[in-house]
C-alpha cells in the first residue's frame, strides 16, 4: 500500500484515532495521583487519644513549599486554637505545634499545602478526639487543581515537549545535511525552517498557558508570589522564557536569511539544552545536580531522536522520485539514531532506579504503569528502528544488496509512535515517582541498645520511639572497680536537637547511675546520636553512634519483591554503557572493512547529491 493509499484508507484512520485515543486514556489514568498525597498522620482521621498531643504530624508523598501552608485546628464548639507550622524529615513532614494543652473535646484540623514540583494544592481535614470518641468525619485529601486540571496539564505539557521535540530534531537533521552537503531544493528546506519557527512559537505558547494556569493557582491566597518564590518555580520559569525567546528569535532570523549556518546550529543546540536542563529543575525527577544533568541528557536524546524521525519523515515526504537523496539522508541520521537510543537506554535504567523503589512499586503505582507504557511504545520504536538500520546498512547482515529506504508506512507510523512515547514522558513528569517513606524497606528499630566506651557500658532506651514527645533514658555503669570517677553531667545531641541535658534519677554503686530527658522528636529514619557522659577523672566519654525512628508508615504488602531496584539498574546501566560502546567500535570498523573488501555491493558513502 503506497503513502497515498494509506492516507485515503478509512480504516487505517479509524486504528490512528483509536491508538491515539488509547494513549490520551492511559496518560488521564496515569496522572490521576499527579499531586501530593498525604501518607499519614498522627493523629489519624478518627483516633480517640487518651493524652492531649503536644504535636500533630502530617506525612505528604513530596515536599510541600513553606509558604503555602495553611492550617487551622478548632473544637467542637468552632472555638479555635493558635497552631505553627514547620517542614522536617526531608521536607515531606509537616510538623504542626504551639497550641496549648487540649481540654477534652473533639477537634477538626483543615490542612492545605502546594507542591514544590507542580505548585499543585492539596486540601483536607482530619477529626481526632482527646478524651473522647471520634469518628472519621474528616474530607478526605482533594486536590484544588481537579481532573480538568490535570488534563490541560499534560495536554500543555505534551504540545510542549512535542514542539521541542521537533525543533531538536530539525536542528540535528540541519546539521546533518549541512555537515553532507546536500544539493536539497530550497522548497523542502524552506518549509522545513517555516516548520521549526512555527513550533518554537507553539512552546512559547504552551509554556506560558502551563505556567499560567498553575501560578493561578497556586496564587489562590495572599501568599501566592511567596510560594512561587519557596518553590523556586518563578526564577526557572522565567529563565526559561528568555531561553524560549531567543530560540524563537534565532529562529526567525534563520527563516529570513534562507539558510542555516553551523554558528546557527550550535547556538540553538546550546539555548535547547539550556532548556531542557531548566525543564528537568521543574519535574518531580528533582534529586540534586547529578539526578537533573541525568534526566536533561535523557531527554536531550530521547527528543533528537524522535524529532529526527518526525522531521525525516517530512523532509523526504517532499523529495518524490529521488531515490538516492532520500537513502544518503536516513543513512546519516542512523549513528546519530543509534547514538541517541543508547544514552536514553542508559540513562532511563538510571533514572528508573531513582524514581522507583521497589518492583512491586513499578507494578503497583500510576507512575510504574507509566513507564511500563512507555518502555513498551520505545520497545516498539526501537524494534523499528533495526529494521530500518538493516535496510540502510545491508552489511550490518552481511546481505549483498543495495540500501533502501524506511518504507513509507514505516516512515509514517515512527513519528505516531514517537508522538505515543512523548505524550508518556509527560505523564511521567506530571506524576509523582513511585519512591518515599511507603515504599522504603523497614529499617530494623529497636527502643533498647547497649554500647560500650572505655570503661563505660552506656544503655540507651527512647520511648515510644516516634515522632513527638519521647522519654529519652540512658544507664550509665562503670566496668572497673572501684570506679574512676563518678559521672557528673549527661548531655545529648538526637537529630538536629543540641544540647539535650539529662538529670539523674538514680544511683546504685559509685559510677553507676540512671540519666533520663523528655525530647521532641521531629524526624524518622536514622538519626545521628551522640552522647557525653561529663566526668573529672580519666576526662569526658563520648559515644556517637546512630538511632533509628520508625517512620509509622504501614508498609505495603510485598506482591513480588520489596528490594531496592536503584542497584540491579545502576549495575545494568553501566554494563549496557560498556557494552554499547564496545558495539559501536566493533561496527565501526566492520563497516570500514565492508566498503573496502566488498566496494561494489555495500552501500558506499555519498560523493555528492546533485
Amino acid at each position: 500500500m503506497s503513502w497515498a493509499a494509506w492516507r485515503r484508507s478509512g480504516p487505517a484512520k479509524v486504528a490512528v484515532l483509536l491508538a491515539v485515543a488509547g494513549i490520551l486514556w492511559l496518560g488521564q489514568a496515569g496522572v490521576a495521583e499527579a499531586h501530593p498525597v498525604l501518607l499519614r498522620s498522627s493523629p489519624s482521621d478518627g483516633q480517640t487519644v487518651r493524652a492531649a498531643p503536644r504535636q500533630i504530624d502530617l506525612w505528604f508523598s513530596e515536599p510541600p513549599t513553606s509558604a503555602g501552608l495553611d492550617v487551622a485546628l478548632s473544637d467542637r464548639d468552632g472555638k479555635a486554637f493558635p497552631v505553627s507550622a514547620r517542614i522536617a524529615d526531608q521536607g515531606i513532614h509537616v510538623v504542626l505545634t504551639g497550641f496549648p494543652e487540649l481540654p477534652r473535646s473533639v477537634y477538626e484540623l483543615r490542612w492545605s499545602v502546594v507542591s514544590k514540583y507542580d505548585l499543585h494544592r492539596l486540601q483536607g481535614t482530619l477529626v481526632f478526639g482527646v478524651g473522647l470518641a471520634a469518628t472519621a468525619n474528616g474530607r478526605p485529601a482533594e486536590t484544588v487543581t481537579g481532573p480538568a486540571g490535570t488534563v490541560a496539564d499534560v495536554v500543555l505539557g505534551w504540545l510542549d515537549l512535542a514542539a521541542t521535540s521537533v525543533l531538536c530534531g530539525w536542528v540535528l537533521v540541519t546539521a546533518l545535511l549541512t555537515r553532507g552537503r546536500y544539493d536539497v531544493p530550497a522548497d523542502p528546506m524552506t518549509a522545513l525552517r517555516s516548520l521549526a519557527g512555527a513550533f518554537g512559537f507553539l512552546t512559547v505558547f504552551a509554556s506560558l498557558a502551563r505556567g499560567g494556569r498553575q501560578w493561578s493557582e497556586a496564587a489562590g491566597t495572599d501568599s501566592g508570589l511567596a510560594v512561587l518564590k519557596d518553590s523556586g518555580q518563578l526564577l526557572r520559569w522565567s529563565l526559561r522564557e528568555v531561553v524560549l525567546v531567543a530560540i524563537c528569535v534565532l529562529l526567525v532570523r534563520q527563516s529570513r536569511r534562507g539558510r542555516s549556518s553551523w554558528a546557527g546550529i550550535l547556538t540553538l543546540s546550546c539555548l535547547l539544552l539550556a532548556d531542557l536542563v531548566l525543564r528537568a529543575g521543574t519535574s518531580h525527577a528533582r534529586g540534586g545536580p547529578l539526578t537533573l544533568a541525568v534526566l536533561a541528557l535523557h531527554q536531550a536524546s530521547a527528543l533528537t531522536w524522535v524529532g529526527g524521525l518526525v522531521v525525516l519523515g517530512i523532509l523526504t515526504a517532499r523529495l518524490p522520485g529521488r531515490r538516492k537523496d532520500t537513502v544518503e539522508i536516513w543513512r546519516r541520521f542512523g549513528p546519530a539514531g543509534a547514538c541517541s537510543v543508547a544514552v536514553l537506554t542508559v540513562t532511563g535504567l538510571l533514572l528508573t532506579g531513582r524514581q522507583v523503589a521497589t518492583l512491586d512499586a513499578a507494578l503497583g503505582t500510576p507512575y510504574g504503569r507509566a513507564l511500563m507504557v512507555k518502555l513498551t511504545l520505545a520497545g516498539v520504536l526501537m524494534a523499528l528502528g533495526l529494521r530500518h538500520a538493516v535496510r540502510l546498512h545491508p552489511w550490518l547482515v552481511r546481505r549483498l544488496r543495495p540500501a533502501a529506504a524506511p518504507p513509507r508506512r514505516a516512515q509514517a507510523f515512527a513519528p505516531l509512535l514517537g508522538v505515543g512515547v512523548v505524550l508518556m514522558a509527560v505523564v511521567l513528569a506530571g506524576t509523582p515517582p513511585a519512591r518515599g517513606p511507603q515504599f522504603d524497606k523497614p529499617e530494623p528499630a529497636i527502643s533498647r541498645a547497649d554500647y560500650q566506651v572505655d570503661d563505660l557500658l552506656i544503655t540507651v532506651s527512647l520511648g515510644p520511639n516516634q515522632p513527638g514527645r519521647s522519654l529519652l533514658l540512658v544507664d550509665v555503669v562503670s566496668s572497673r572497680r572501684p570506679s574512676p570517677g563518678p559521672i557528673t553531667t549527661l548531655t545529648a545531641d538526637l537529630g538536629s536537637i543540641s544540647g539535650i541535658v539529662l538529670r539523674r534519677t538514680a544511683g546504685g554503686a559509685q559510677g553507676d547511675s540512671r540519666w533520663q530527658a523528655a525530647v521532641d522528636v521531629e524526624a524518622t529514619g536514622p538519626l545521628p546520636l551522640r552522647v557525653v557522659a561529663g566526668r573529672n577523672h580519666p576526662g569526658a566519654a563520648v559515644l556517637t553512634t546512630t538511632w533509628v525512628v520508625p517512620s509509622g508508615l504501614a508498609p505495603r504488602p510485598v506482591a513480588v519483591s520489596n528490594r531496592p531496584l536503584a542497584p540491579w539498574t545502576t549495575a545494568a546501566a553501566l554494563i549496557l554503557a560498556v557494552l554499547a560502546a564496545a558495539a559501536g567500535v566493533v561496527l565501526l570498523r566492520r563497516h570500514r572493512r565492508a566498503r573496502v573488501v566488498l566496494p561494489g555491493t555495500v552501500d558506499r558513502e555519498p560523493s555528492g547529491v546533485r
